[in-house]
């Protein structure tokens, strides 16, 4: 299993989530492997960000597929 975090830098607040969604719809798509993904609100402990969204997948060249395409 593969883990894969996308974060919202540079990603207006509010744009967020809908951008996390885009991602995750583009993997059920493209992806056989995909799992899921869930979205954390870290800023209580962290300066940069304010969420950050983790999508699973069951085969690693998957992960890679979807990193090189959503990973600033």
């Amino acid at each position: 299993m593969k883990v894969v975090y996308l974060s919202d830098e540079k990603i207006p607040y509010e744009a967020a989530h809908a951008h996390f969604k885009k991602a995750a719809d583009w993997a059920k798509e493209q992806c056989a492997s995909f799992i899921g993904y869930n979205v954390q609100d870290v800023s209580d402990v962290s300066y940069t960000y304010d969420n950050v969204a983790q999508y699973t997948f069951r085969d690693p060249k998957d992960a890679m597929w979807f990193e090189l395409k959503w990973r600033t």
